[in-house]
């Protein structure tokens, strides 16, 4: 059991760490031996704002074929400080969206359900010529070796488990910049 002394050094030190203050009062009794309120505050969260570009780097456009909003929100959130990001649900819409506008990357669930396969969309947007080089970046929670392999063969470029992390999807991204086809 720690002393009264020790308790209250820990708890200062905890808070202090927090980002709190700790305000010390001996309770309404008087009898400073046998109880002590101890008032912690935190001072409230700033808001959060979005990171601002860096000067005078280009912003790439990035397509992202996913069907759960909320990784297509954390993919939105990871990398918009730098890329313009779109999503799609499914096959079809990405392809329709990848053929009205150019990217630079394309990220691809390879598990989408019902619709085209990411692998058949990979397939037909490597016909083209302006994704001939573009780099496809596969992404998928549960995969085998042949599920990337796979992949590679129909024309993925990288390949990135879930869940990953903010950094190893800008990492990656960062690694592939070199294969992203000079802007118009």
């Amino acid at each position: 059991m720690l002393k009264r002394d020790d308790a209250i050094r820990l708890i200062r030190s905890i808070a202090h760490h927090s980002g709190a203050s700790v305000a010390e009062r001996d309770s309404a009794s008087g009898n400073s031996a046998q109880e002590l309120a101890i008032e912690v505050r935190f001072a409230p969260d700033p808001k959060p704002e979005a990171p601002a570009p860096r000067q005078g780097m280009r912003r790439y456009k990035v397509l992202h074929m996913e069907d759960t909003d909320r990784t297509a929100d954390l993919v939105f959130y990871y990398l918009r400080a730098i890329y313009d990001v779109d999503s799609e649900p499914t096959g079809e819409a990405a392809l329709a969206r990848a053929l009205e506008h150019e990217y630079d990357y394309i990220l691809l669930d390879l598990d989408l359900g019902k619709g085209m396969s990411a692998y058949d969309f990979a397939e037909l947007i490597r016909e083209t010529e302006h994704y001939a080089s573009v780099p496809i970046i596969a992404l998928a929670a549960y995969h085998s070796r042949n599920d990337v392999e796979r992949c590679m063969k129909a024309g993925c470029t990288a390949f990135l488990s879930k869940p990953f992390l903010k950094e190893d999807l800008l990492h990656l991204m960062e690694e592939l910049r070199s294969k992203v086809p000079a802007a118009k």
